[in-house]
């Protein structure tokens, strides 16, 4: 999971549209308490600021957590994923 929040840090920094997904446990890492890593659940919380506004998850239905409120976060279908990734240039899952 680091090196992807690290790849699309760098891709952020660069101009590069970047839209981060998350699911399984990673979803953990947008609860508002830290249960994961701390330093990985910083590095999310840095995101805005490489240009990558939100962080989708991946669910059909909204998660019953309580989620962070430094970051917008945004449920995701898997057809939506599944459309995103279709048109996208490149998809990378870690």
């Amino acid at each position: 999971m680091r090196a992807g929040v690290e790849l699309a840090l760098a891709a952020g920094a660069f101009g590069q549209q970047v839209t981060v997904v998350v699911s399984g446990r990673a979803c953990e890492l947008l609860d508002k308490t830290v249960h994961m890593d701390e330093s990985l659940y910083k590095l999310i919380g840095a995101l805005p600021y490489y240009e990558i506004p939100r962080v989708h998850i991946l669910s059909e239905e909204t998660p019953r957590r309580s989620l962070r409120d430094d970051l917008e976060i945004c449920v995701m279908t898997h057809q939506q994923w599944s459309d995103i990734a279709r048109s996208s240039d490149i998809a990378v899952n870690y």
